[in-house]
């Protein structure tokens, strides 16, 4: 980015004279006509001033790039230059010039910039000092190199000085801080020995398209800029890096939070690396469905090749190479992913997992135990007392460098276990764990909110996917890039957490690769939870959770209902144990019920129209759902009066008739259904007061007192009426009394000898709540 920003600059310079000219004309030289072979960045546009504007616009990642310390002199060269080219006329001139901005590499590892643009033929160099003087810049020189004259253009910006070199060649103006570059670019345009005469350029810039931005990369000529990025055990990347292909590229696509870019990958010879997925069909890829929420980076590619270990000089045993070679028919074809979990307080060197898609796990899973024998110590993963899990502890046995050489240096697949139809590697128990846990919980990459949006700026279907998010892989990276790097991404984490993913994919494709890069930018960091665990329902919840004991083992039980009316019973661990639809939203309390009296629990609910009972498997009691004399008009009551389990199910209808059931679900015998003047809104109340049983309800126009069969006990003296938000309690002091207030926020107190005393404590609104 901080050499977009130099060439941005240097274009701005370059141009500014050509810019206020009044009269529009017709381009006919091709900028690339002066790229050589030697780029290795290359950037087209035909809106300069638009992307000026984006990048100085002070939101998104590019106000981020100017928050950081490094990115200062830029950001104040940048701003300058936006600034000079908004002068009259050059909105309208600058619209369609067609410009490339060349990176070229140098002995000292560095990018030098190179901005070739159309512009009309007639315009010389003497018209463009004119222009400049016109300008206002003064510090002009003029010198001679090959017959050719070029201008200097000394600069200063906040203390950052340089020279500018330009010429106009052709119809196009060339513009450099290197009169080296600036001659070389006419040499290649007068011999026609271009960049577009390399096929594995030529080829993706004629399948781009003809109006986006482009951006375009040579992988040889990067090797030695990228060197120096790494440390040194790993500067062979470098070379590697160059090995890849032979160019990339295509459209941009580029706002204030997102920057993707969609194009080709074309090679040089069959020898390059990414060659052999040009015989890949891509698909719909699978694994990242499992990879836990926590994963920070993942590489998928689909393996199609058989084990190639010749002379490994004794580094495997004949055992461990013959258990790749019995593993393979499992795993060719399928999926391999590299992925790394961001576990707190552990150390990320033991967070790596290799994960394989397999055709046949019970196959799979019985010749891995048959290849490792004695060997082998099994460890259960038990998470709860419902699940057990086995993960086998392999010691070092390196299947995976047998397997894929290279996928994985100094990863140690010490521990495998299997899920669903994959196998899964790690160098820890504890990785293996967190990943099995997770996948139970259902708490994975595609349940997980920033990552499916991320999903939607990629292709469905690929040969190969890369992602990471840049932020928390920084420790990772730690060892692998150089120290200096290290240091700055950790000086500017807070900026480069705001980055929420950076993905790659590509897929064969008009016998190339067709690849995707995207990346993401939210203000807002990445939080991580704190939670003990979470658990994913299909949706989210529609009731409070009632927190309950299993009576079985006495861990602590969840049951929830989700905004799709699925119940669900959740272990101490937060896994699932089972998911039941119900026909209607759960209203008011839950209740544990002793519906056979052996000592067994099941849960008691109502909705609007049901009764519900449920045992501890999920399944209905007997008779259950009961449907209600009417439909509900408040939440069920649930009363022991002799602590017998002999229980009373109180409910209000829609028909203001009060219903008593027993625990069968049978409107119970001898009860009297008392009608109430309103409407009962709110759960009904049971006292037990000298001996006496009371039955509280409330309408809007009055408080009722039964008695256990359903007869009024007691009339209090003066009329009292219940707020809708107040709770209705029994006061045993000084002597005992029914409390509740009143929907202007008196407080009732009602004797059982009948008397009513008010207390005004203050205005409330009708909507108070009381308890």
């Amino acid at each position: 980015m901080a050499y977009i920003i130099i060439l941005t600059l240097i274009a701005g310079l370059a141009i500014i004279g050509y810019f206020i000219r009044k009269d529009r004309q017709e381009f006919s030289s091709d900028p690339y006509q002066t790229i050589s072979k030697e780029a290795a960045i290359i950037i087209e546009t035909n809106e300069l001033q638009n992307l000026l504007n984006l990048i100085t616009s002070g939101k998104g990642i590019f106000g981020e790039l100017g928050q950081i310390k490094e990115f200062g002199p830029l950001k104040y060269k940048l701003d300058f230059i936006t600034e000079k080219l908004k002068q009259p006329g050059f909105n309208r001139i600058l619209d369609g010039n067609k410009s490339i901005i060349a990176f070229y590499p140098t002995q000292e590892g560095r990018l030098e910039p190179l901005l070739s643009m159309s512009i009309p033929s007639e315009i010389k160099i003497r018209h463009l000092k004119g222009i400049l003087n016109d300008a206002g810049v003064r510090q002009i020189s003029e010198k001679s190199s090959d017959n050719k004259k070029l201008i200097l253009l000394p600069y200063s910006v906040n203390g950052s000085t340089d020279t500018l070199i330009l010429s106009v060649f052709q119809g196009l103006l060339l513009c450099s801080t290197s009169e080296e570059l600036t001659g070389k670019a006419i040499l290649v345009s007068e011999e026609r020995d271009d960049i577009r005469s390399f096929n594995a350029f030529s080829r993706i810039l004629s399948a781009s398209g003809k109006n986006q931005d482009k951006l375009f990369i040579v992988f040889k000529n990067l090797e030695g800029v990228i060197k120096p990025l790494f440390s040194d055990n790993y500067k062979f990347l470098s070379g590697n890096f160059g090995l890849l292909a032979g160019s990339a590229g295509g459209d941009v696509y580029l706002s204030e939070n997102l920057m993707s870019l969609s194009g080709y990958t074309e090679f040089s010879n069959e020898q390059e690396s990414l060659f052999k997925y040009k015989s890949v069909l891509p698909r719909a890829l699978e694994t990242f469905k499992i990879l836990p929420a926590t994963t920070v980076l993942f590489k998928t590619f689909i393996y199609n090749e058989k084990p190639r270990v010749l002379d490994d000089g004794g580094k495997y045993t004949e055992s461990d190479k013959q258990l790749a070679l019995d593993l393979n028919p499992f795993i060719i074809g399928g999926e391999v992913t590299k992925a790394l979990l961001d576990i707190k307080d552990r150390p990320v060197s033991e967070n790596m997992l290799l994960i394989y898609q397999l055709k046949n796990r019970v196959q799979c899973e019985q010749i891995l135990v048959q290849g490792l024998n004695s060997k082998t110590d099994i460890i259960y993963y038990q998470p709860d007392d419902q699940t057990r899990i086995p993960v086998y502890r392999t010691g070092t046995r390196q299947l995976h460098s047998i397997l894929f050489p290279g996928l994985a240096e100094g990863f140690e697949d010490s521990f495998y276990s299997f899920y669903e139809n994959f196998m899964v590697a790690g160098n820890s128990f504890n990785t293996v764990a967190r990943f099995l846990y997770d996948n139970l919980l259902r708490k994975t990459l595609v349940n997980d909110i920033s990552y499916r949006e991320f999903e939607k700026t990629m292709p469905s279907r690929a040969g190969f996917y890369f992602y990471c998010v840049p932020g928390r892989i920084i420790e990772y990276l730690d060892g692998i890039l150089a120290e200096d790097v290290i240091a700055g991404f950790k000086s500017n984490r807070g900026s480069l957490e705001k980055i929420q993913a950076l993905g790659y994919q590509f897929a064969s494709s008009n016998e190339m690769l067709y690849n995707t890069l995207s990346f993401s930018f939210r203000e807002e960091v990445r939080e991580e939870s704190v939670a003990e665990w979470e658990t994913l329902l299909d949706t989210v919840a529609g009731i409070k959770p009632f927190f309950f004991t299993n009576h079985n083992t006495g861990a602590r039980e969840i049951f929830v209902q989700d905004l799709n009316n699925n119940a669900y019973l959740i272990n101490a661990a937060g896994r699932i144990l089972w998911k039941v639809p119900l026909q209607e939203r759960i209203r008011g309390n839950i209740y544990m019920i002793d519906y056979y009296k052996n000592g067994k629990y099941q849960l008691l609910f109502s909705g609007k129209s049901y009764l519900h009972l449920l045992d501890r498997n999920g399944n209905y009691v007997e008779r259950y759902p009961v449907k209600l004399r009417s439909p509900a008009a408040n939440s069920l009551a649930l009363f022991d009066y002799d602590n017998n389990k002999d229980y009373r199910l109180m409910i209000a209808g829609e028909d203001k008739i009060l219903y008593s059931y027993d625990k069968s679900g049978s409107v119970v015998k001898g009860w009297n259904q008392f009608r109430t003047a309103g409407l009962v809104n709110s759960e009904v109340s049971f006292f037990r007061v000298s001996g006496k049983d009371y039955i509280v309800a409330a309408d809007d126009n009055a408080v009722y007192f039964l008695d256990r069969k359903g007869n009024v006990r007691l009339n209090p003296d003066e009329a009292v009426i219940k707020a809708s938000g107040s709770a209705v309690r029994l006061s045993k002091l000084p002597e005992p009394s029914v409390v509740v207030s009143s929907p202007d926020g008196t407080i009732n107190h009602i004797y059982f000898d009948r008397k009513v005393k008010k207390y005004q404590l203050g205005n409330f609104s009708e909507t108070h709540s009381f308890d």
